[in-house]
Formats: C-alpha cells, structure tokens, sequence
C-alpha cells in the first residue's frame, strides 16, 4: 500500500515537471549548425615555421615566455612550434607535407633561442613592450600577465629574465611584480577588463601550465585559476556565469566534481586541455580527416552474451593529443580484439593532424565515439535546459565533423521515478537529431556503472548503462591483480545469452588510469566463449534490431 501511495504522488511529480520542462526543439537542418563548434578564429599560416627545443629551457619561467610569444606571433601568423610531446616528429612532418618549411637554425646555424626569436618577431609584440611579473611558488601572477598580453598585446616576463628581454630593446609598459596575487586582485581585473575578451571560450589554467596559454592569448581568452577556496569559487562561479551559457572552459583544475557541477549548473562545458601544447599552430593546419576503420559485422547467434569494451576519459583532450598510449599499445597487439574508444568532437577544431593519425593508425576492431557528454564534458541533467538544446546543436555539428556517431554521457545514478525521467528528458535533446544513433550512460557513483546495465530507449534509439565497470576501486594502476581481474571476468561470464532481452548485452567501462592494456588483454583472455565482443556500433543495432518490447 505504501508503495503504490509512493508511485502515485511519484508519477504526479512527474506530470507536474513534464508540464514546466521547456519542449525539447526539433532538430536544426545541418546547414543550421554546421558553423556550430567553430571556437577558434582561423589566422593564415606563414610559409616557414620555427621551431624551438624545449630542453633549451632553463627554467620554467623560460618556458612561460617562449609560450606567451608563441601566442603572440599567431595572433599575426602562427610560426612557432615548441616540442614537448611525442607526436612532435609526426606533426612537424605533416607541417611540411603541407609545403611549409620547418626551421631549426637560425642564419648562423644555430638553433632557434628565446632570445633568437623574440629578436625576430618582435614587431609582434605591441610597442615591443612587456609586462612584469613577480615569480611566486605557483607562478600566480602569471594568468594576470597572460591577460595583458591579450588586451595590450605586452610580452608577460617573469623578473628572472628582465634583464634579458631588456637587452633585446623591449621596454616595460606594466609592473604588477609588487601586486597581491589573492582572487580578489584576478577578480578586480576582471570586472575591469572582462569586456575586452572573447566570449567563446575561458581558460581555468594552473598557474604553472603552459599548455593552452598560447590559444588564450591567440584568441583572446580569459586566463584564470581558482584553489576553490570560498572566495575564489564564488569568483569562478561569476566568471562563468558573465561568458554566458555554452562557453568552451579550457584547461583543467584541483577538484574534478565541483568543477563540473559549477560548469553544468552554469551552463558551460570543459574540456581537459592544461597539457595541449602547440595548439595555436597545428588548428590552422588543413588537414582533412579520413573515414573509420572499423568494420561492422551482424551478429546473430543466439547462443552468445555481447559485450562492448569502451575506453573512458576520452574527453580528455590532452591525453590523446599527447600520444594516446593505450590506443597506440593496443593496435600493435597480436590479439586484436574490439575496443571502442572515446573521443573529443573538438579535437578537430584544435589539432586535425592528430584526429588524423589517430584514425589513420586505428585498425577495423578499433571503433570511435563521442566522449562525455558530447561537445564539452558536463552532466546533462544539471544543464540549464536552453543551454541543453544549444550545447547538443553543438555537439550534433562536431560529431559529424569527427564522423562520430554514439555519444558518452556522464550523469548521476537516478535515484527516484523523477530522476530517471529527468535523465530521459535530457536525452531526447540529443536523440533528435539523425546523425546522433544514441548513446552510452556513465552513472555516478560505482565508478559509472550505477546504471546496472539497463538500457533506455529515447526516440527508439538505444542508451545504454554500463553493466560493468573495468575501474580498480584503489585508483592505482600498479595494485590491480589478476585475481580482482578474473573476478571481473567471472562476473560478464555469468551474463546470458538472450538477444532478444537487454540482460544479453553488456557494455563495459575500461579506465584508462588504472587498466592497462596489458591488464585489458588478460581479462579478455578470461572470457568464455559464449562472450562475443563488438563495437559500440554492432551492439547499438543489434540492440535496435532484437529487441522489440522498449516499454
């Protein structure tokens, strides 16, 4: 009795919220959005780029000054490419195919110096000016130098090497070397100077961090940071709210779920980004992005449990962009088997050479999709919903640029009837558009298979709650045992075979910071053989295509 008392007034919630829930709008024609996601202003690429050795630093305030200069010559041209990762030798050498030349000496034979380059480019320097800052532990003055750099256009020069941009001739236009570099100082500024900024995107960079700060001054980003202390959140909060519903939030931060509470409850989306590097550069490089790989076969078999292995956290910009271990270790196996992996729309807007080899390099096992929740990392439900319909326009628009067709979405476990039809409602804004098949549901907390398996249907389209998640509970790659992984492997054997029911598939979570591939190919080693593994793809239609009763 009480129970059917608790579903009545229950579904009278959900009558009463159906009824103030904005519609969800029909799906934009794709010559609509096709603009959608463009965040970055294109500047023409000049017919020679120099590069400059990282191990030529000596300090990190070196490193800051070459990048704030890199920055600043490609808000003319992009023309200097700073190595730092291990996809440097590809992208330089995709640099050249496109019939640019790569410079590595100067005219004397020597390699290209700080202070070679700034003497080269200094008519892009505004004035031939710097602004002074004061080096602290964490470098906080540097995000305010960042920002002159953007509204004046002033080379940001730590006090460690005043002396050798003076030598150079560049004058000091501004001393903030003396200032209180608290949140209320970065808070100051900003209402002084925020409407001098682009407003598509901001930067919440650590101090410390150069990756990014090379687009931020290029494109005219704000720069901050926030430890999210009480102040300072109350700081990031405003900061998020004057950008506007839909900026892109660039970087990374101290605490993760805060962070992307904040963001979704403002109606901002993330990418993971604060170890980007050379971004300015390579997203003026027109590199076209071939097709998938991957192969789709029809599975029919009624004897056998179908299980998807999808890769996490690939909405983490900078793990792909900086080499894509797993990835790259897992297509040299011998044992190939299917992986679905997940993906970042907006890679193609940043670095295309990269979406490139990535595809490029994939083999027909290997399927892509989008990372969480689409064009930017956030929780739908907490979403304001007409920021919701614009953010999946967005994200509609990129996935069809990347060739990307199910979407990752991050959201907490619905605890109650109205939860979960709000998790529904936030669905329908992205099933209704054609290029957007349905979707994978990573659900908080037990690591995002608090969804238990259960498959939702949106629009007739499949969204699936992870069965399992391949996530050691230490965090720590190097405890996971074989015996924790063959008790996971237990688990998906003891799954039936049912293809006309949700109980006979099973999508699992694989994390990529505590499951190695190593670890990955032993688990699948311990499945019997009535588990089949397919991609995201083949599970997705089968799912459309067997099961009939979607009540």
């Amino acid at each position: 009795m009480f129970q059917s008392l608790i579903s009545f007034f229950m579904s009278i919630l959900i009558t009463l919220t159906s009824l103030f829930l904005p519609a969800v709008p029909e799906a934009k024609a794709p010559e609509e959005i096709a603009q959608l996601g463009n965040i970055l202003e294109e500047f023409p690429l000049s017919d020679t780029v120099y590069v400059l050795n990282e191990s030529t630093f000596t300090s990190r305030g070196c490193r800051h000054l070459a990048t704030a200069l890199q920055g600043l010559v490609a808000k003319v041209s992009p023309q200097i490419f700073i190595t730092s990762t291990a996809l440097d030798s590809y992208n330089l050498e995709e640099i050249k195919n496109q019939g640019i030349n790569v410079s590595y000496t100067d005219e004397n034979g020597n390699k290209w110096t700080i202070s070679s380059l700034i003497d080269k480019f200094r008519h892009c320097i505004t004035d031939e000016g710097y602004v002074l800052y004061r080096e602290t532990e964490n470098a906080e003055g540097l995000n305010v130098a960042t920002n002159y750099a953007v509204i004046n256009g002033w080379l940001p020069v730590p006090e460690s090497l005043e002396e050798t941009v003076k030598a150079l001739g560049l004058t000091k236009k501004k001393d903030i070397s003396e200032d209180d570099y608290n949140f209320l100082y970065q808070w100051a500024f900003f209402e002084k100077h925020k409407k001098k900024f682009n407003k598509k995107a901001i930067v919440s960079l650590n101090y410390d961090m150069a990756g990014m700060r090379d687009v931020a001054i290029q494109q005219g980003f704000y720069t901050f940071f926030i430890d999210d202390d009480e102040g300072g959140d109350l700081f990031r909060k405003r900061v998020m709210e004057y950008f506007g519903n839909n900026a892109h939030v660039l970087g990374w931060v101290k605490y993760e779920v805060h962070f992307v509470d904040q963001a979704s409850g403002t109606g901002n989306m993330i990418t993971p980004s604060d170890h980007c590097f050379n971004n300015s550069l390579l997203s003026s490089l027109k590199t076209p992005i071939p097709a998938h790989k991957a192969q789709k076969n029809s599975y029919t078999d009624t004897h056998k449990h179908y299980v998807a292995l999808i890769m996490s956290d690939g909405d983490n910009m900078q793990w792909i962009q900086n080499g894509y271990r797993e990835f790259f270790k897992k297509i040299s196996l011998e044992n190939n088997f299917p992986v679905t992996w997940s993906f970042p729309p907006m890679l193609q807007e940043f670095s295309p050479v990269t979406v490139k080899k990535v595809y490029s390099e994939a083999t027909e096992m290997d399927y892509f999709m989008a990372g969480v929740s689409g064009a930017g990392y956030m929780h739908p439900t907490q979403y304001p919903k007409d920021a919701l319909a614009e953010f999946t326009d967005i994200t509609a628009a990129t996935m069809a640029k990347s060739g990307l067709s199910y979407v990752q979405l991050l959201d907490k476990t619905p605890e109650n009837e109205l939860e979960e039809f709000k998790l529904l409602n936030a669905c329908r804004y992205y099933s209704r558009y054609d290029n957007i098949k349905g979707g994978v549901i990573s659900l908080d907390p037990d690591r995002y298979a608090g969804g238990n398996g259960k498959i939702l249907f949106v629009d007739e389209k499949p969204f699936v709650t992870y069965r399992l998640s391949l996530w050691h509970p230490s965090g720590d790659m190097s405890l996971v045992t074989k015996q924790w992984l063959d008790e996971q492997a237990a688990f998906i054997n003891s799954q039936p075979a049912d293809i006309s029911s949700p109980d006979g598939y099973s999508a699992v979570n694989i994390h990529p910071w505590t499951i190695s591939i190593d670890s990955l190919s032993y688990f699948v080693s311990k499945l019997d053989s009535h588990i089949q593994l397919v991609t995201v793809d083949e599970l997705m239609e089968m799912i459309t295509n067997n099961i009939t009763d979607i009540s």
